[in-house]
């Protein structure tokens, strides 16, 4: 049974929305087999979020993520958490980490979406964002970016919470968390600067609307939250970008880069699926694919506009309409942010663009609503089955080499297996430290559980010590890997002959695609 919800919500009784919320739950799970599969073929980017968790546990405490300056500690200690309450091998743990975040994110959007749309729409609403493109589904299992977005969309729920609430007390302690909320976002990621405008016009919104409630106090609350909420992110001393990296000279180097690739490949327009973890080989439209993409495409586009357009129509809904301002707010300052910073540099630059894919359920609110409103709700369901269906396709197809004929199945680098015979034969040698390059050493390093540390020779330096315990120990090794594109540390043969000349002595090990000189 449904019911009429305050300002033209709508309203299902509690166990309706408790199994659709479970059901969404499952489904994004789900939906992230293949990665839970080949947990071990995680890259060094995302395993470093799991090394620092080892060592928050141990004590070592930084408010920052492991050599950058804009991200805090948040996903280490979500990895933390799990690992400590999950009976699973770590890199399952460190990639659940990451996906429950988005299962949050994902039951957040449905809480919002409920105040404005019936519950089939709500949920087909969240499922768009449940299933999606290989861009956002990437961040969803990298474990150090999706619990900064998943703050963001807790920030709109405790917001949709508190336009809701009659209560003053309740009104005013929700907005004051939702202030928290985005204060915790920001400093988990300054990425989360591209959501901060569309959030500033989505809480002003509802707060100076509240004729009867106590706006000042509410806005005031918000205000205060946010502060506490930065606290980690003044104390991590974290800069955001400057201004200056705005010119409108990146627009023609950029736009191809957008246009050709990024924007198709955010929406499913395009796919880049890896089969090696590295190179991203373009997969074309076949089947039944193809006139799924175009018409998930053009649900997509009819979407957006008619949503964007209802919205700027005062007679329109206005929970959807604040919604839909604040989710084109999203989408613009990603797209000008795009543009015209020049840090767009190649194809996964697709993923600077997807707060498209996160604001498009709340710019499309309005448009659905208008549809209830007709009786024309079966057409929302359809189109947004056809977008469900579209992205479902494009992320699955996105993982590459992790499905087999439509088939999730465990790969032989992502089992793990030749990493850990390299280790033994390794250790069987008395190596007490390696080095290579900075997509191998840090995925070896925690497959390794530290028991063998390598540290990066080329490329990014995330953790310093491991350079000390490279440079103290009393054998060493080097280890080359050939699926990497470029680095110095993707064939021995140069090396080998260096070290001929030098008159060194090195034993040559290859164990699976890997080869190691192990120096005396």
């Amino acid at each position: 049974m449904t019911t009429p919800g305050p300002e033209g919500s709508t309203r299902a009784d509690g166990w309706q929305v408790l199994v659709t919320g479970a059901l969404l739950a499952v489904a994004t799970l789900l939906f992230r087999i293949p990665v839970f599969l080949n947990a071990e073929a995680l890259d060094s980017d995302i395993t470093v979020v799991g090394l620092q968790a080892w060592h928050l546990a141990h004590g070592e405490f930084s408010l920052r993520l492991w050599g950058t300056d804009y991200q805090g500690i948040t996903a280490p200690l979500a990895a933390l958490l799990v690992e400590t309450l999950l009976p699973v091998r770590p890199s399952l743990a460190l990639a659940l980490s990451s996906v429950l975040g988005h299962v949050v994110l994902v039951l957040a959007l449905f809480g919002v979406l409920r105040r404005v749309v019936p519950l089939p729409l709500a949920a087909l609403g969240a499922g768009c964002v449940a299933v999606c493109p290989e861009p956002l589904n990437y961040l969803t299992y990298s474990a150090f970016r999706i619990w900064s977005f998943t703050l963001v969309f807790l920030a709109l729920y405790l917001g949709e919470r508190a336009a809701g609430e009659s209560r003053p007390r309740w009104h005013v302690l929700f907005a004051g968390l939702a202030g928290v909320a985005v204060g915790l976002g920001y400093y988990s990621d300054l990425f989360v600067l591209q959501f901060i405008p569309g959030l500033v016009l989505y809480l002003l919104w509802w707060t100076w609307s509240a004729a009867r409630r106590p706006r000042w106090q509410a806005l005031g609350a918000v205000l205060l939250g946010y502060v506490v909420g930065s606290i980690p992110r003044f104390r991590a001393h974290m800069k955001p970008p400057r201004l200056s990296e705005f010119s409108l000279s990146n627009l023609e180097q950029v736009w191809p880069l957008f246009w050709e690739q990024c924007l198709p490949y955010v929406t499913g327009a395009k796919l880049f699926a890896s089969a090696d973890g590295f190179q991203r080989p373009e997969l074309r439209p076949e089947g039944a694919w193809f006139p799924l993409m175009v018409l998930g495409l053009g649900a997509f586009l009819l979407l957006v506009l008619g949503g964007a357009l209802i919205a700027l129509l005062p007679v329109a809904d206005s929970a959807a309409r604040r919604l839909a301002w604040c989710g084109a707010a999203w989408m613009g300052v990603s797209l000008i942010g795009f543009l015209f910073t020049g840090r767009a540099v190649d194809m996964m630059s697709a993923r600077y663009l997807v707060p498209i894919l996160l604001g498009f359920p709340l710019v499309a609110a309005p448009m659905l609503d208008r549809l209830v409103r007709s009786g024309r709700a079966a057409v929302g369901v359809a189109l947004l089955l056809l977008l469900v269906a579209h992205f479902g396709v494009a992320g699955w197809r996105g993982y590459g080499g992790w499905i087999d004929g439509g088939r999730p199945h465990v790969t032989r680098y992502g089992s793990g297996e030749d990493e850990q015979a390299l280790l033994a034969a390794l250790q069987q040698r008395g190596v007490e430290a390696a080095t290579g390059d900075y997509w191998a050493a840090y995925r070896l390093t925690y497959l390794w559980k530290e028991q063998l540390t390598v540290a990066p020779a080329h490329g990014s330096e995330r953790y310093g010590p491991y350079q000390q315990r490279f440079a103290s120990a009393r054998r060493k090794a080097l280890i080359f890997f050939p699926a990497i594109p470029v680095t110095p540390y993707k064939v021995p043969e140069p090396w080998e002959d260096n070290l001929r000349r030098e008159g060194r002595h090195f034993e040559r090990l290859t164990v699976g695609p890997y080869t190691a000189l192990v120096l005396d």
